[in-house]
């Protein structure tokens, strides 16, 4: 009992590259074990306490509802403090419970906990989550962390992801502020991260604040796109790594779409700009089964029309009216 503390201190020093401070925390603290200054037993930390009456089929629910569950550890230590098995146990034995309880699609992200991006850390938990809050290396993608004050601007990069972390001391206008930011970029992921609700963990926020800043979120639907972490993960891989080839057939127009990505994990449909006959005022969009008609739209450069297509399927036709 009361070792959890000095771990959590450990464990933040070794990322700081205080390596020496930081075994010296970790000898003191077995000191204290050796020497039966400590109580034996299990103190869980508060995470474990505060889960206390959630239950795998409240879960499933959500779940069923669309919200994305996520691995964020077993014990939720902090891991660049842990040897190799305890780090290997931590990350393979949440994805485990979740892939027996949830399934397959809510084993596809992580956070590890407080948000490390510790360098070993990060190499064992990116080979078994695909997608890591704590840090995305794609070369295509520039990271904001929630630390970091700076904004999203100019960048060579496709996408800019922007990580803000709510805590009690943020002022709504604020909050509302990063959402009205993103507006204003085409090419920028909102991130938003809280620790807490209605004095549940920590930095916790009352409900009726999140429900204010959730309706003006949604009061902007027409302009953002909302969605789980893993799926717009999912989606900007297939836009890195899609291929979409268009050829014309008589009166239509032909577009073939695919990725190289394995279709288990990225399965979700693209949306596509093509340019049409400018006496197209609607087109008939067909792949496979399913057809759609969509008013056509202009811009500098001519008529086209924005629809969805699914990779890797039947080849999308489009056609007038």
């Amino acid at each position: 009992m009361g070792t959890i503390a000095s771990h959590t201190q450990a464990g933040s020093l070794y990322d700081s590259g205080k390596k020496e401070k930081a075994f010296k925390v970790l000898d003191d603290i077995y000191a204290k074990v050796r020497n039966g200054e400590l109580k034996p037993g299990y103190e869980p930390n508060d995470e474990f306490k505060q889960s206390i009456g959630s239950t795998w089929d409240d879960f499933r629910k959500d779940a069923a509802k669309g919200y994305e569950f996520a691995s964020h550890s077993i014990t939720h230590p902090s891991m660049p403090g842990l040897d190799e098995p305890n780090l290997l146990w931590e990350l393979e034995k949440s994805k485990a419970d979740i892939l027996a309880q949830l399934g397959p699609k809510h084993t596809f992200s992580a956070e590890c906990p407080y948000g490390f991006e510790n360098d070993r850390v990060m190499s064992y938990a990116l080979k078994i989550y695909p997608a890591l809050r704590n840090r995305m290396p794609e070369p295509w993608l520039k990271e904001i962390d929630r630390a970091s004050k700076q904004t999203p601007g100019s960048t060579d990069k496709d996408y800019i992801q922007w990580q803000r972390g709510a805590t009690t001391k943020t002022p709504l206008p604020m909050m509302k502020l990063w959402v009205d930011t993103t507006l204003n970029h085409t090419n920028t992921w909102l991130v938003l991260v809280f620790h807490g609700i209605d004095g549940m963990g920590y930095e916790a926020l009352p409900s009726t604040l999140l429900d204010e800043y959730f309706q003006y979120i949604k009061s902007k639907n027409d302009k953002l796109w909302v969605a789980t972490f893993g799926d717009v993960t999912r989606y900007m891989r297939e836009r890195e790594h899609g291929k979409a080839v268009a050829s014309v057939n008589g009166n239509s127009i032909q577009v073939k779409v695919s990725h190289n990505l394995d279709g288990k994990l990225y399965y979700l449909p693209v949306t596509l700009k093509t340019y049409v006959s400018p006496n197209w005022t609607s087109t008939t969009v067909i792949q496979g089964k399913k057809s759609k008609k969509i008013s056509t739209a202009k811009d500098d450069q001519g008529t086209y029309v924005l629809y969805q297509a699914q990779p890797n399927e039947a080849v999308v036709t489009l056609k007038k009216g």
